[in-house]
């Protein structure tokens, strides 16, 4: 297991991270989320030895990480916004280059870099320095070097940075496979928050340097009610009354104008409010039932923070 315990760094007076503490246990696929400027690099940057902190540890299965530098044979990272290879070298190359600096070498990385090399798409630009290659294919060879030798922990920040539609695809085929079959654990910040929803099991929100949020996907759905219906009417609405005493649930209950927006957690429990606007014959222009997304889920709670801190 991974561990961040406490996790502070100050950059003079300002905290980049203020006691950051989160575990990445083995086959985990969980998201560190924030907005820029949040403290996602900085803990990327920690986790991989590249910057020093102030307080707190860093540790795998138990040992810091500052007692040895052996845990990076351990480690592969995409960095964002970092050269990650060496230009002058094909993909390959670079692939086991970066596996041989780390003890890694023989007929089973070579066929293991094949095989990714292959999934990623790669194959077309195979006699190609990277030098050379487009953007979305210099961060594909990028994956290559940091999946090839099947490190244990994998730190992807924005990994679907320049990629096309295919090679996202693929590139979730491939951390689901290797979680699953080799038990490798992945920490992937992103701003694409669809791909974040369809591979991650537990996510992590920081915001200006703190822990915001830790729990799986689900619980921060729920957190924020997992559904909402928006009624719109052509005249009337159902008064106050009416309305809070149909739900014997959590709900949120809102009217603007001609419309009520009624956010709950169970589908459920709008079944039989449906049947009773039907019962009281209301003018309705529209009826809307909407599953609240992770995108939408996550927004709401930096919104949430933000105008709680105003």
């Amino acid at each position: 297991m991974l561990s961040v315990k406490g996790l502070t760094k100050k950059y003079g007076d300002n905290a980049a991270l203020s006691k950051v503490s989160f575990n990445l246990g083995k086959g985990e696929i969980v998201a560190l989320l924030g907005a820029n400027g949040c403290g996602k690099t900085t803990t990327v940057n920690s986790i991989c030895g590249l910057i020093d902190w102030d307080d707190g540890d860093i540790t795998i299965d138990g040992t810091s990480i500052k007692q040895s530098s052996a845990y990076k044979k351990q480690i592969g990272a995409v960095l964002g916004g970092c050269r990650n290879t060496n230009w002058r070298l094909k993909a390959k190359q670079n692939a086991e280059y970066f596996a041989r600096l780390r003890g890694f070498k023989g007929p089973a990385l070579k066929e293991k870099i094949s095989s990714l090399h292959t999934a990623l798409g790669l194959d077309e630009h195979e006699n190609k320095e990277i030098l050379k290659l487009s953007t979305g294919n210099k961060q594909k060879a990028a994956l290559l070097s940091a999946l090839s030798y099947s490190p244990d922990y994998v730190l992807l920040d924005e990994p679907t940075l320049g990629l096309d539609f295919q090679t996202v695809d693929s590139l979730k085929a491939i951390i689901e496979q290797e979680a699953k079959q080799s038990g490798q654990s992945f920490l992937v910040t992103s701003h694409d928050l669809g791909f974040i929803e369809d591979i991650c099991e537990r996510v992590i929100v920081l915001d200006k340097g703190n822990l915001l949020f830790e729990g799986d996907v689900t619980a921060l759905k729920q957190k924020l009610y997992a559904y909402e219906l928006v009624i719109e009417y052509l005249e009337n609405r159902l008064d106050d009354y009416l309305t809070a005493s149909l739900w014997n649930q959590r709900t949120e209950i809102l009217h603007d104008g001609q419309r009520t927006i009624i956010k709950y957690d169970t589908p459920e429990q709008v079944t039989p409010f449906i049947s009773t606007l039907h019962s009281h014959n209301l003018a309705i222009a529209e009826l809307q039932v909407n599953k609240l997304s992770m995108e939408r889920a996550y927004q709401t709670l930096i919104n949430t923070t933000q105008e709680a801190s105003a």
